[in-house]
């Protein structure tokens, strides 16, 4: 686990309005994530007082969410800040959208978290020394000379989970059908709201979150059995979520767990990239 100070994460995202600037965007202090930056900032003065005074306060759990929110801005702005605005200005400025609260969600205002999904994944892979760019129908990520396809859905509840693995297989085929032909996609279905929708913190072991993922795997496994497109090779299943560990007042716990479709080169390679994320360390 990477650790972080508060001062050091304010000091990155210094430069984030700059950035926005320079893709053409405009910075509004009232969106989610300057709103998660000012929780942040408010974590770093009350640490501040705990440390001169002795006396320390608990994290609300109305910061929990924003706070972690906020650690995903800085590794967004890490990850993509180099990248040409046109290839990451449209998806920033709509991720930026939505409530500072998951609990305050609606399907009118879901759309920011649902792309945030997307940019915190491809962030994560990115770090970890990942060739992914943002590219229809979500993600593209090269490994090996091998192109994937990589189609994010973020569905609200646990009923939802199986349209949304079916749009996202539907939107990998469409996208696949003007593909090379040795391109392969990838479903990546995010399990946030599902684990945690924005009033928990998560408090067990890592291996937990991951039995929470494998369960719900097993759910799907008759409709995943029935997909029968070999270019199709994976679905992903991704969650995070705040959580409490040792030594640290909040952490982003994080797990993936994927499940191979059809056996081929392209899910003997994702399997391989998937060991690479957990193996590789950040960079910095």
């Amino acid at each position: 686990m990477e650790h972080f100070t508060y001062p050091d994460l304010l000091q990155h995202l210094d430069g984030f309005d700059a950035w926005l600037i320079s893709l053409g965007l405009t910075p509004r202090p009232n969106d989610r994530i300057h709103e998660a930056i000012k929780v942040l900032r408010k974590a770093d003065a009350a640490s501040r007082k705990g440390r001169e005074t002795g006396i320390y306060s608990d994290i609300q759990p109305g910061d929990w969410f924003p706070m972690i929110e906020a650690l995903e801005a800085h590794d967004v702005f890490l990850a993509f800040h180099k990248d040409p605005p046109p290839a990451i200005a449209p998806t920033l400025k709509r991720a930026l959208s939505g409530p500072l609260h998951p609990l305050d969600e609606n399907p009118k205002n879901r759309d920011g978290r649902n792309i945030w999904f997307e940019l915190a994944l491809a962030a994560e892979w990115r770090l970890r020394g990942a060739l992914v760019s943002l590219e229809e129908p979500d993600l593209r990520l090269t490994r090996n000379g091998i192109p994937f396809l990589v189609a994010c859905k973020r569905p609200a509840t646990a009923g939802s989970i199986n349209a949304n693995l079916r749009d996202a297989i539907q939107q990998l085929q469409h996208n696949l059908d003007i593909s090379p032909p040795s391109t392969y996609g990838v479903a990546a279905i995010s399990l946030s709201c599902i684990f945690n929708p924005g009033d928990k913190v998560f408090s067990g072991q890592m291996s937990e979150l991951g039995k929470h993922l494998e369960d719900e795997v097993d759910k799907q496994r008759p409709y995943l059995r029935s997909v029968d497109d070999v270019r199709i090779c994976c679905v992903l299943f991704h969650a995070a979520t705040p959580g409490v560990g040792n030594d640290v007042d909040l952490m982003r716990a994080s797990y993936s767990a994927a499940q191979e479709l059809h056996p081929s080169t392209g899910s003997t390679t994702f399997a391989e990239h998937g060991q690479a994320m957990r193996s590789s360390p950040r960079m910095r």
